[in-house]
């Protein structure tokens, strides 16, 4: 006889009930009741913006882009500017020149070579001008380009129920149980309904339906195994335990806004800190380190 476990991998998707269930999905194999067997979720946030550079990530990248800078073409001003023209004027009157060589004078970082106005030992830097009731408007393509904070507001706030706070990690929805504290959530099954079905419903039940959520697989992920109100370990076969089946989802987009019950959005780490010590060695394979 297959193992419980087993017969829940190598289905389409886990079922519970049904007339013939001693032939379909993880019902009667072991002769489990209804009230012995939960649906969890695996709920997750994934990275919105890249991760942070290492200090050698970010040593490389800086010398690269002034490498490519140092290297590129001089900026070919006799081109877009008539000689002697106003426009001309404009323009070299906004640039900040080099400083030019002069006899007598001793330079330590070597003699200036200057060629279009330009010192071309290093990177050359463009001022396009402007005039001065001009505004910077969004069409403007030389408006500075200020990128947004890393950090958010959730961030700084400290905010664990908010979905915009460490935007380059993947973040997990944890709730908080009455009696084995801090958990990923979980769900009664009901005769008839698959498992990724029961998760779905279960998590619009408890957090509202204004939120876009993507189920990874219709099989369980991992299953857990309770004891009462403690973990049981994974190869326990008494009597008298209950199953957790986790199925693994992504949110989308939405909100998560529920009412009666306390819930946190955290990065691994943050789980570790958060939940017992044997509920993260039984589930700390799930969790991504990024």
């Amino acid at each position: 006889m297959q193992s419980l476990d087993t017969q829940a991998s190598s289905r389409g998707y886990a079922s519970i009930g049904g007339p013939d269930e001693k032939q379909k999905g993880i019902g009667c194999a072991v002769c489990l009741s209804l009230e012995s067997i939960k649906a969890g979720l695996l709920l997750a946030r994934n990275p919105i913006v890249t991760p942070d550079l290492t200090p050698l990530e970010n040593a490389y990248f800086n010398y690269q882009e002034e490498l490519e800078r140092r290297l590129m073409w001089t900026f070919p001003h006799y081109y877009y500017f008539k000689k002697g023209s106003l426009a001309e004027r404009r323009f070299f009157k906004a640039q900040r020149g080099p400083v030019s060589k002069q006899p007598g004078v001793f330079y330590s970082k070597g003699v200036p070579d200057i060629v279009h106005n330009r010192e071309r030992r290093s990177k050359q830097e463009v001022v396009i001008p402007k005039d001065e009731y001009e505004e910077s408007a969004m069409s403007d393509i030389s408006r500075p380009v200020l990128p947004n904070s890393r950090v958010t507001k959730a961030d700084e706030q400290g905010d664990l129920t908010s979905l915009e706070r460490q935007l380059p990690r993947t973040l997990y929805l944890l709730v908080k149980d009455g009696k084995l504290g801090w958990k990923l959530p979980s769900f009664d099954v009901t005769e008839g309904t698959p498992l990724h079905r029961v998760a779905e419903d279960g998590l619009r039940q408890l957090g509202g339906d204004q939120i876009n959520t993507w189920t990874v697989a219709r099989s369980p992920t991992a299953v857990l195994k309770f004891d009462g109100c403690s973990l049981a370990p994974v190869d326990a076969q008494k009597k008298g335990l209950s199953r957790e089946f986790i199925i693994k989802s992504n949110i989308l987009s939405g909100a998560f806004k529920p009412q009666k019950v306390e819930y946190a959005w955290l990065t691994r780490e943050e789980i570790e800190e958060k939940v017992s010590g044997e509920y993260f060695q039984a589930t700390e394979f799930l969790f991504s380190r990024v």
